[in-house]
């Protein structure tokens, strides 16, 4: 198994057990507190720092640039569905990044964003965590 492998049998992990915590999540579940949040709240910036730290590790690792999805200004709070998606997105240019450094990339530019990589399955697992947490406390 190489290096990307690897990272990417390890994401899918961490995001498969993320989902799998807000599966059967009802919406007043997702509006409960997570820490200094809201579950969904959460998610979202997940989604968020998802798409902050590949585009960093792009950076780095010198690939190329992806243009960052276009939205408006947020209003009111987010909603379970466009959350959801919104990882799923994040998700996909992650693995377009994977693709790109099995292809085109150094042993030293894999090295030098896998540190990013494995903080996006750390705090994917950390929060599946406190989903599963929270829900057990309830």
């Amino acid at each position: 198994m190489t290096n990307i492998d690897e990272l990417r049998t390890r994401l899918a992990v961490s995001r498969a057990t993320l989902l799998e915590a807000v599966r059967g999540l009802t919406e007043r579940d997702f509006a409960t507190p997570l820490g200094d949040a809201t579950v969904v709240e959460v998610l979202a910036a997940l989604a968020r720092e998802e798409r902050e730290t590949v585009r960093g590790a792009r950076v780095v690792a010198s690939a190329p640039t992806r243009p960052l999805p276009v939205a408006g200004e947020a209003t009111g709070r987010p909603l379970p569905p466009q959350v959801v998606h919104d990882l799923a997105g994040a998700r996909y240019e992650t693995e377009l990044l994977l693709d790109w450094l099995g292809a085109d990339g150094s042993e030293q530019a894999i090295e030098a964003v896998r540190g990013a990589l494995e903080g996006i399955e750390a705090r994917e697992t950390a929060t599946a965590a406190q989903i599963v947490g929270r829900a057990a406390n309830s």
